[in-house]
């Protein structure tokens, strides 16, 4: 076995790798877990030198990967390249499972509106001076955990005042709960939403003790578009903009999200959107690195289209290969509207993912 140097440690004892190997085997483009330990010939029922190889990686693209567009590294799989346009936009319209999508519309707002006449709560905060950046903000308990919630509507739909139905049930549990209202689509585009996004959540951090919660248990969660705008801004954090960083977040729930933006681009959703197969690529949180996220539980419905499903399925995937802790399921019975509810349903899958998330981000405090 090779003597080891404090100069050149041996990082896998059972394989004897050394530290300038591994780093040998990055600069050459072996830059993820699955690729460098095909690369290093290490056996997968190796777990001693998994923590420190991904230091290493983690190291690596924090000194030669500053920008999002340099992080791009990886494709997510195209199925709906060789699909038709019909099937495309059916597949890219969760109506399309569901017989009247006004029925779980409707059933938002009228859990809000009983939300918000039942509770106690401070209305349209303003995050930024910015017109219209606003939240709402559902307070539990003093030094309790909090979660922050960006609504769905392909991003051109729903608001904070429809979003917070979950608000009863998480306050129950002792969760202190924000919903955040951004601008939609034609006013703003994608790129802004993130950035609104991101500073609403900014904003909440730089309040926690006068809004009374714990910055050690963070979590971002969103439905549908809402799903990818808390990727983004994951991504974001990941980058230290807009005020944030890698340890700003401590776990994020997406739900029935998408993730590679591409597919969208000739279809009915992106009329409002207006976006291009060049800025569809800029904007998806799928193709970019995962490195140093916080832990994700990701949800789906049984009753979903096969892309929805399998955006969710490519994304876990990602984020499993980066080193990242990530759940991924379907939930039985649900469909892309109502599994929202399951975020605050005691007895659900959900639920339970978000007590379990937050009872280990205790142990840790």
């Amino acid at each position: 076995m090779t003597t080891p140097s404090n100069n050149n440690p041996v990082i896998c004892t059972c394989f004897d790798i050394r530290q300038d190997t591994v780093e040998a085997a990055i600069a050459e483009g072996h830059d993820d877990f699955r690729k460098l330990r095909v690369a290093l010939g290490v056996a997968g029922d190796c777990g001693n030198c998994h923590r420190t190889i991904n230091k290493l990686l983690k190291v690596h693209r924090l000194v030669n990967v500053p920008t999002k567009e340099a992080l791009l590294r990886r494709r997510f799989p195209v199925p709906w390249q060789h699909m038709s346009h019909a099937k495309v936009e059916q597949e890219y319209s969760p109506s399309s499972c569901v017989d009247d999508i006004m029925v779980y519309i409707n059933d938002y707002i009228s859990h809000s509106k009983d939300a918000q006449g039942k509770l106690s709560y401070q209305s349209n905060l303003a995050y930024s001076d910015s017109i219209g950046e606003l939240l709402d903000y559902f307070p539990a308990q003093t030094g309790g955990p909090l979660v922050i919630y960006i609504h769905g509507g392909y991003w051109q739909k729903l608001s904070k005042d429809d979003s917070c139905l979950m608000a009863p049930g998480l306050l129950e549990q002792g969760i202190n709960l924000a919903v955040v209202d951004y601008t939609l689509a034609p006013e703003a585009t994608i790129n802004q939403m993130i950035a609104q996004c991101c500073r609403a959540v900014t904003w909440l951090i730089a309040q926690a003790q006068k809004l009374g919660f714990d910055t050690n248990k963070v979590i971002i969660a969103g439905s549908s578009a809402g799903g990818h705008l808390c990727a983004s801004v994951l991504q974001a954090a990941q980058q230290n903009l807009h005020g944030l960083s890698a340890q700003s977040i401590s776990g994020a729930v997406l739900l029935s999200g998408v993730y590679d933006l591409r597919p969208l681009v000739d279809t009915y959703v992106n009329e409002p959107l207006n976006l291009t197969a060049q800025s569809a690529t800029d904007l998806s949180p799928g193709l970019y690195s995962n490195q140093g996220f916080p832990p994700c539980i990701i949800a789906y419905g049984s009753n979903e289209t096969q892309e929805f499903k399998r955006q969710s399925q490519e994304y876990h995937q990602q984020l499993l290969s980066d080193g990242v802790s990530s759940q991924c399921f379907e939930v039985a019975g649900r469909n892309h509207f109502d599994i929202v509810f399951d975020l605050a349903i005691e007895s659900s899958s959900i639920n339970k993912r978000v007590n379990q998330l937050i009872t280990e981000l205790s142990l840790k405090s």
